[in-house]
């Protein structure tokens, strides 16, 4: 009877700690490890929690080097799916914002101040793109290239843009009186919006990949934010006609600007300025 015990012991006690440890590592504890010196199945078994905990916080450090590196969305859709995404078609609404006066500003701070300074703008205007459901394409310097609509489908992209464009002026007005506190000159930027039907995709080598879309309408986006800067215009955020027809109707002030040529484009697009809420 004794020696059943003592067996019986010897099992139940490491099944007690092996069931603590699961409830550990279910609990999101990846750290702690459990030691059980035995040569039998549960010995087995310890080992195989070690190195499933280890796995574990490995794949969380890639998935916040990728959330940090990439879009949440398009991290999710690495992590689940690989490098098969994209390869598609769809509309899309593009967002581009670009910063005007930093080169001055460049030449007047030393690096690390104005990349702080550089790092406090993009992350205000890129709280307001994610706060719409958009993704972060990519930086450029101090330009934002952002997606409505890829990799995630949303019925309302043009309409999130603009309301993202909106927030991003707000959100820099906010800023500015944070400079103007700190004594530093007000910031200004330009938007530029457009609609269209782009190929949604991984783009790159086999050793390097960017998750990004490409066609004729990602262009007339980048080359409407440019047009901002015309004082004639007196506007920060533009917007084709395409993302005009796409908006919930009386629910923005725009302001036609009229038909302007742009390189690349055999007929001038007809843009809109857009200065508030309706």
């Amino acid at each position: 009877m004794t020696a059943s015990l003592l067996l019986a012991r010897s099992f139940s006690q490491p099944v007690r700690r092996l069931a603590r440890h699961t409830r550990l590592i279910a609990s999101g504890d990846y750290t702690t490890r459990i030691h059980l010196p035995r040569s039998d199945e549960l010995g087995s078994l310890a080992e195989s929690f070690n190195v499933m905990s280890t796995g574990l916080a490995e794949r969380d450090q890639v998935r916040d080097l990728l959330d940090k590196n990439v879009s949440p969305e398009v991290a999710a859709s690495l992590l689940k799916n690989g490098s098969a995404l994209g390869g598609e078609e769809r509309e899309v609404t593009i967002l581009f914002a670009d910063l005007r006066g930093f080169t001055p500003l460049s030449e007047t701070l030393p690096p690390p101040e104005l990349l702080a300074l550089l790092n406090r703008y993009l992350d205000r205007m890129s709280a307001e793109i994610e706060r719409q459901g958009g993704v972060i394409d990519k930086y450029i310097g101090d330009e934002i290239m952002a997606l409505f609509g890829a990799p995630v489908d949303v019925p309302d992209g043009a309409d999130r843009a603009v309301r993202a464009a909106l927030g991003m002026r707000e959100a820099l007005a906010t800023l500015n009186r944070e400079f103007a506190a700190e004594g530093r000159p007000p910031l200004a930027f330009g938007v530029g919006i457009n609609t269209a039907t782009v190929v949604a995709g991984n783009i790159g080598s086999h050793r390097r990949l960017n998750y990004s879309v490409i066609g004729d309408g990602v262009n007339l986006a980048a080359r409407l934010q440019p047009l901002t800067r015309r004082p004639e215009y007196a506007t920060d955020i533009i917007i084709s006609d395409l993302t005009r027809h796409r908006l919930a109707p009386d629910t923005y002030r725009l302001r036609l600007l009229g038909e302007v040529p742009v390189k690349g484009k055999t007929l001038a697009p007809r843009i809109h300025a857009v200065d508030g809420l309706a």
